[in-house]
C-alpha cells in the first residue's frame, strides 16, 4: 500500500473521523397529526397537546406530549428530533 492510499492516522487529541449525515436526494416532509389529549390519555389528563409525528415513511411515528413537564417524546424524551417539529406545528395552528 502506497503512503498516498493509506488512511490518515488521527493525531493525539483529535477526535476520530465523524461521518456527516447523508443528504436525501428527495427529502420527505414530516407527517404531523394533532390528536385529542383526552381521547389518547384519558379524561383526567394534564396534557394540552398530543401530536403524532412521522419524520420518515420507513420509521415508526413519535408520540409527542405537551404538559406541565414541557414538550417530550413518549419514547425518546425532550431531546428527540421530532419535538421541534411538533412544537412548530402547534405554532402554525394558532390563530
Amino acid at each position: 500500500m502506497s503512503p498516498a492510499s493509506r488512511p490518515a492516522k488521527p493525531t493525539p487529541g483529535s477526535s476520530p473521523a465523524i461521518t456527516a449525515k447523508q443528504m436525501d436526494m428527495f427529502p420527505e416532509q414530516p407527517v404531523v397529526e394533532r390528536l385529542d389529549p383526552v381521547a389518547v390519555v384519558g379524561p383526567r389528563t394534564g396534557a394540552t397537546a398530543v401530536i403524532r409525528v412521522r419524520l420518515r415513511s420507513v420509521e415508526s411515528p413519535h408520540l409527542i406530549f405537551h404538559d406541565r413537564h414541557g414538550w417530550y417524546c413518549d419514547t425518546h424524551g425532550p431531546g428527540c428530533e421530532a419535538v421541534p417539529v411538533a412544537r412548530e406545528s402547534q405554532h402554525d395552528a394558532a390563530p
